[in-house]
């Protein structure tokens, strides 16, 4: 069977990244002798290096006056693509020889992004999001995460402040769950944030000392490692974040805390996730109580 060149211009966000491998799982299995070129920020390239079509990887680096889209330009025209997907609507993949062209115009219709992805690229149903590790990831997260106990993971810290959830908020609940009676206890904590991050999620780190937490805050683990902890985890609490659908992909039970986001459109999508919406958006005004209901609920289902 004759191989098929694809391009896939991805978005540059983690989250977003994450969102768009349901279409990178679409093209394995709809097109599995292709061999896949992504291009994507140097943030999120590391996401897609276990994927098992993958050519190339072409990290973008955003450059003034759009040149980095002539960058690209010069770096994929002279291929002739069996088929461009571009989720970001660029004016490179409308330029190239591509005998099938796939461009997502974006859309703020009150669904799920990867149903919307479905639905104007005319691709049918999509799997759920997924990412591909490789041996050097998993050994690294056995390491991090042995088996022989159950896993919480915390994300306590966001992008955007009135994304983020007080973080006395998930002292108290973290504190509640892993308590005699709570819905965690016996279960050892994860906690994740990036590495300039980590001052901000300390306090949550020294009040859960006495549950053993595992620290991910120091930037030590490739994102493929950190994906690769999560799916030997139990379950995940965190704000509207790039971890957050990491944590959907890896098919743990994952609760979003939503404040300003539409949940409709970014809530984790997953077989086991939900979104809970704060009251007025406001981040604050969503109890521990609330949240850990929320998640119990969620963990017997």
């Amino acid at each position: 069977m004759q191989q098929q060149s694809v391009l896939f211009i991805a978005p540059t966000r983690i989250g977003d990244a994450v969102l768009a491998s349901a279409l990178l799982a679409h093209i394995a299995t709809t097109q599995p002798q292709a061999r896949v070129t992504i291009a994507t920020s140097p943030l999120s390239a590391p996401l897609y290096e276990g994927y098992p079509l993958l050519e190339r990887i072409i990290p973008m680096q955003k450059q003034s006056y759009s040149r980095h889209w002539l960058k690209l330009l010069r770096e994929v025209v002279g291929t002739r693509w069996h088929s461009v997907w571009d989720i970001r609507n660029s004016a490179p993949s409308f330029l190239l020889r591509a005998t099938h062209r796939h461009r997502f115009p974006g859309s703020d219709a009150p669904m799920p992004k990867v149903e919307q992805y479905a639905q104007l690229l005319k691709t049918g149903p999509l799997p759920y999001p997924v990412l591909w590790t490789k041996e050097e990831h998993r050994a690294q997260a056995a390491q991090y995460v042995p088996e022989g106990q159950r896993y919480l993971v915390l994300a306590p810290i966001a992008n955007w402040a009135p994304k983020e959830w007080p973080l006395a908020h998930f002292i108290t609940l973290a504190q509640h769950l892993f308590a005699d009676g709570g819905a965690c206890h016996g279960w050892r904590p994860v906690v994740v944030c990036a590495a300039h991050e980590r001052a901000r999620a300390m306090p949550l780190l020294e009040a859960l000392a006495p549950y053993q937490p595992v620290d991910l805050t120091e930037g030590l683990l490739p994102l493929l490692s950190v994906y690769a902890c999560m799916q030997r985890a139990h379950g995940f609490i965190g704000n509207d974040s790039g971890l957050m659908h990491m944590a959907a992909a890896a098919g743990i039970p994952t609760l979003g805390l939503f404040g300003p986001t539409p949940s409709v459109i970014y809530g984790p999508y997953g077989r086991h996730t939900q979104a809970l919406r704060a009251p007025n958006d406001a981040l604050e005004q969503l109890t521990p109580q609330q949240v850990a209901e929320t998640f119990s609920t969620l963990l017997a289902r």
